[in-house]
């Protein structure tokens, strides 16, 4: 699994860390650890698997391991290499799921109040790439240092730069949707459900996505480039080529299937958007087809 989710408050809880070498033939132990480790490698290659899963964590990459999850080097380290190790643990559920199951766009759980306050879901990528180096091997460092007092008010300032830590590694690996790419994300699916309707306007789209036309409009255009009708157009066209070159039906059924019912406009608008008439493409299909 890629992303660890889990709700905050309460936000995960640093427990220790270090800074570590493995010297080159080294391997990493096997283990089957009772809290999450983070490995960010400053210089050379960790080679390990856990749950079957193999991960080379190279130079600026990261690897999180999970409770009750076995973890060893599957083989020894090429050259010397130098790494953070920092164990910290999520107070209540987690869950570890796939990429693809994560919506970015719905991570507030509820706003805040003036008695309660405001939750979110965290979803914290397992393996990835640390962007922002400079910024996270000087807060590493600063926890480090912190580590070796034990005064109370180091052990609080611990919990905060390592929050810090959590929100740019998850910043770094994922970039949250904006506004108008989500609103972007919704018209183009809504179009590609109701491609069929010869009467998609619109006014339409506008009210099933309860937004102003114009509002809509100016999202597409600033994220893909151009209107919900032209992307309307062209996603016509795109099923009508596949119909074109796969299947042997008449141009005026192949019109129909796609919204637009007038055959002699579909031809009018395939010729001005693609440079040649359907005929000819399905003809220069079949031929490549051969």
């Amino acid at each position: 699994m890629d992303i660890i989710s889990f709700e905050v408050p309460p936000f995960p809880t640093y427990i220790n860390g270090g800074e570590d070498c493995f010297r080159k033939g080294k391997k990493h132990m096997k283990r089957n650890f009772s809290v999450f480790d983070i490995l960010l490698v400053k210089k050379g290659v960790i080679y390990m698997c856990e749950n079957d899963v193999k991960y080379d964590v190279v130079e600026g990459n990261y690897l999180i391991l999970t409770p009750g999850l076995e973890h060893f080097s599957y083989k020894p380290c090429s050259v010397d290499t130098y790494y953070y190790w920092l164990h910290f643990n999520i107070e209540g559920t987690y869950q570890l799921k796939k990429m693809s199951e994560i919506n970015w766009g719905m991570i507030v759980k509820q706003e805040r109040t003036y008695t309660e306050p405001a939750r979110h879901t965290l979803h914290l990528p397992r393996f990835g790439q640390i962007v922002n180096k400079e910024f996270i091997y000087q807060e590493l460092d600063k926890l480090l240092i912190i580590n070796e007092t034990n005064r109370p008010e180091k052990r609080l300032m611990e919990q905060i730069i390592f929050q810090q830590l959590i929100l740019q590694l998850q910043s770094d690996s994922i970039r949250i949707p904006t506004s108008a790419e989500l609103v972007t994300k919704q018209t183009i699916n809504y179009i590609q459900q109701h491609y069929k309707q010869e009467t998609l306007k619109m006014t339409d789209i506008s009210k099933e996505l309860l937004f102003h036309a114009d509002y809509i409009t100016r999202c597409m255009q600033k994220t893909v480039g151009v209107t919900p009708i032209q992307y309307l157009t062209s996603y016509r066209l795109q099923v009508a080529k596949q119909f074109l070159s796969t299947t042997n039906e008449k141009l005026e059924s192949i019109s129909k299937q796609v919204g637009i019912h007038d055959s002699t406009y579909f031809s009018r608008v395939f010729k001005k958007v693609e440079g040649i008439s359907p005929i000819e493409y399905r003809r220069l299909a079949n031929r490549e087809g051969k």
